[in-house]
């Protein structure tokens, strides 16, 4: 009677760890192709922006159709895609607490000279990935340091678009924030 009883709490301990399990492994593969496609589209679009029509057009791009663009995304890769910062542009973008942790987390290791690497976890029952994004040369026109990098007349539009902004004052490497997919 025992060695029954031992059997039974053997196979429920099995399917209850089972059932917390996934394959990390699967879900880092898929984040980081979608991660680095969807930088790479909201990347090219500001480029190709700038490129046209100077810095006040990327602005405009991504107030009116990054987050339409995003969630296209979204949909073709059935997962909600999102961006996470502490210094926002955006407060839509602001980081929760689980965030804010992630993300300092990233920072620090950057401060110690480590390199920075997605991340998989299970939030309440679902599978999130975390990328760092960092700061690009070319993204210091529009986050780098007001009146130095950023020219006073771009500056008052960004902050006539986002009155909140807080997304300034980086330099090329400093980690922006991170790229949240939550698989469904």
């Amino acid at each position: 009677m025992k060695n029954i009883v031992i059997i039974i709490l053997a196979i429920f301990f099995v399917a209850c760890s089972n059932q917390n399990s996934f394959d990390k492994e699967k879900y880092m593969k898929e984040g980081k192709e979608i991660a680095q496609a969807t930088g790479k589209t909201l990347a090219g679009h500001v480029k190709k922006a700038i490129q046209e029509k100077g810095p006040f057009e990327a602005i405009e791009f991504c107030s009116l159709s990054a987050y339409p663009l995003t969630d296209s995304l979204s949909n073709l890769y059935q997962v909600k895609i999102s961006r996470k910062a502490v210094k926002y542009r955006n407060p839509d973008n602001k980081a929760n607490e689980k965030e804010s942790k992630i993300i300092e987390g990233y920072v620090q290791q950057l401060a110690d000279g480590k390199k920075v690497k997605p991340q998989v976890l299970k939030e309440e029952g679902k599978i999130v990935f975390y990328a760092p994004i960092q700061l690009q040369h070319a993204c210091l026109v529009c986050h780098g340091e007001p009146q130095k990098e950023i020219p006073d007349t771009l500056y008052r539009h960004i902050k006539k678009l986002y009155p909140e902004d807080i997304a300034v004052n980086f330099k090329e490497g400093d980690l922006r924030g991170v790229w949240r997919l939550e698989f469904e």
